[in-house]
């Protein structure tokens, strides 16, 4: 239940946090062999935390079947897998659109470009 839940946003926060020190590592000069290195990395990053997202989706449509006769205002713990599994699958489409997105940003944008 609660992977279902925090799956998405923890996926998309470590996604996140891994991605901006790889492409810290991939701008600095000490590493200017890394060109198609620190993309691939990222990419490969995106790819795990959309899968754990997605997965995390999956389990929320399982439970929500589970505990479909159950309704989310009834007593623990039935009414609350029940409520909790409706929250993963409103969260899994937003936080797996955000992976997403910032994978293709990885993927198009350039990181190293001075302001």
């Amino acid at each position: 239940m609660w992977f279902a839940v925090a799956g998405p946003p923890v996926a998309w926060g470590l996604q996140f946090a891994i991605g901006y020190w790889i492409s810290q590592a991939h701008c600095s000069q000490g590493t200017s062999g890394w060109t198609g290195v620190g993309q691939a990395w990222a990419i490969a990053l995106t790819v795990v935390a959309a899968t754990v997202a997605l997965s995390a989706g999956l389990v929320s449509v399982a439970l929500f079947r589970a505990t479909q006769d159950a309704d989310h205002d009834e007593g623990p713990p039935a009414g609350r897998t029940h409520f909790l599994a409706i929250v993963g699958m409103t969260i899994t489409p937003l936080f797996t659109f955000i992976i997403v997105m910032n994978g293709v940003g990885v993927g198009v944008l350039s990181p190293c470009s001075q302001s």
